[in-house]
């Protein structure tokens, strides 16, 4: 269902982003200025979706924004944009403008303000995020047959797809992401520009591309964005990796089953799915390197992916109580420790479904194991190393961590074990 009755839009505007968006409408207006809600906010109101985030475009220049505005933030100045920060709340303005003169193909050299609306919206990439809205006289302005293209559910860009996308290489990315955050086609002519300018593309910083690739993994869609990044060899811009050297379309429909899951798991599962089981370790540390992901998403992915190929191998084991501890709850206990061990379960329950395209057997049992919560960790041993050298001080010094991991062997197989006293007489038998 979508909308297009300005007044319902702006009855939509949830509490207090619309007291404030028509009190900063009106002290633009009565400083001469107009005010027009646009882009990405207007087409979800008309998609019948709470937006994120409000910006408005402003025909007054931004140094005078800065004057009329007790607190602002200098955001994007150069570009005619400044943040005001208003009851606590954050709103862009930006100035009506003409970009000029585009030569890195992702920013304007230069950009002349002091021009109308409809000029402003030109400018813009997509019919659907070229729609301003008037809240203070309710009219919705539609130049570029962005509702038609909102109800067709096409993503097309204004004018030429080619010219759009040399002024900024980023925007056939963006036009992906759409494809899986809308749910969207791209129009066949927006799409054959997408191939035509990957050199453009090839010049976006690679911290750009590394937040659409995450948007499109986390979105309602991400089969469909991700598929068009790999028949557009986008991501081969940025990576030197073997990518899509596994299975992936064998393994992307298991995305589907993976929207209420985590982002690392997100990740995790486009490992499994795009590098070979025998490779993915080493491209992985390359790809994650070459589109700048922090340690932390790094780290936690690969630890999914290792844990996952694990289990799959250690199958029959997990069907019995100590082979679910071994191989199961020990490992994640060491990697993320016991607070969030059991969060950590049910991800890898969605991986296993989502790459097996199987139920995950093993998870009634590792619940009922959890719940027991069983000595996991070295720490949860009855006995450590200061005992076993006072117990045993003719041990040499590398033989205590020896005999407390396979203390902890012995426990994870059977938890009755965790007893000084029997986990002493263990040390005295094997010596």
């Amino acid at each position: 269902m979508m909308n297009s009755d300005p007044n319902k839009l702006i009855s939509q505007i949830p509490s207090p982003f619309l007291e404030d968006l028509l009190e900063i409408s009106t002290i633009i207006r009565n400083h001469g200025g107009e005010a027009y809600l646009v882009g990405g906010s207007v087409r979800d109101l008309i998609l019948n979706k709470i937006p994120h985030e409000y910006d408005l475009a402003v025909s007054i220049h931004p140094e005078e924004m800065q004057k009329i505005f007790k607190r602002t933030v200098p955001t994007g100045i150069k570009h005619g944009t400044i943040t005001v920060l208003f009851h606590d709340r954050s709103y862009e303005l930006t100035t009506f403008r003409k970009d000029e003169d585009y030569i890195d193909g992702r920013r304007p050299e230069t950009v002349q303000f002091g021009v109308s609306l409809s000029e402003d919206l030109k400018r813009r990439d997509f019919t659907m995020n070229a729609l301003a809205l008037d809240l203070q006289k309710k009219i919705l302005v539609d130049e570029h047959s962005g509702i038609e293209d909102i109800q067709n559910s096409l993503i097309r860009t204004i004018g030429n797809p080619v010219s759009r996308f040399t002024e900024d290489g980023l925007r056939p990315v963006r036009a992906i992401r759409f494809v899986s955050t809308l749910g969207f086609a791209i129009h066949p002519e927006t799409a054959e520009a997408i191939e035509t300018c990957r050199p453009i593309t090839a010049k976006v910083s690679t911290e750009r591309i590394h937040d659409e690739f995450l948007k499109v993994l986390k979105s309602k869609n991400p089969i469909g964005g991700s598929d068009l990044l790999k028949k557009y060899k986008i991501l081969e811009l940025f990576s030197k990796t073997k990518l899509y050297s596994g299975d992936w379309e064998k393994h992307k429909n298991g995305f589907s089953k993976l929207l209420e899951s985590s982002e690392k798991s997100k990740i995790a599962y486009f490992l499994v799915s795009c590098f070979s089981e025998q490779n993915w370790f080493s491209d992985s540390n390359v790809f994650f390197k070459e589109l700048r992901f922090s340690n932390q998403r790094t780290k936690d992915s690969q630890f999914l992916v290792k844990t996952l190929y694990s289990i799959i191998q250690q199958k029959e084991e997990l069907k019995t109580s100590p082979g679910i501890r071994t191989h199961l709850l020990h490992p994640i206990a060491q990697y993320a420790g016991k607070k969030d061990l059991w969060d950590w379960c049910l991800e890898l329950s969605l991986l296993w479904s989502a790459f097996l395209n199987e139920e995950a057997f093993w998870l009634l049992s590792a619940e009922q194991e959890w719940k027991k919560d069983p000595p996991l960790l070295l720490s949860d041993l009855a006995i450590d190393g200061n005992l076993i050298r006072e117990k045993f001080p003719e041990l040499p010094a590398p033989k205590l961590g020896e005999l407390l991991r396979s203390s902890l062997l012995a426990v994870l197989q059977d938890p009755n074990q965790n007893s000084e006293e029997l986990l002493l007489s263990q040390i005295r038998k094997s010596h």
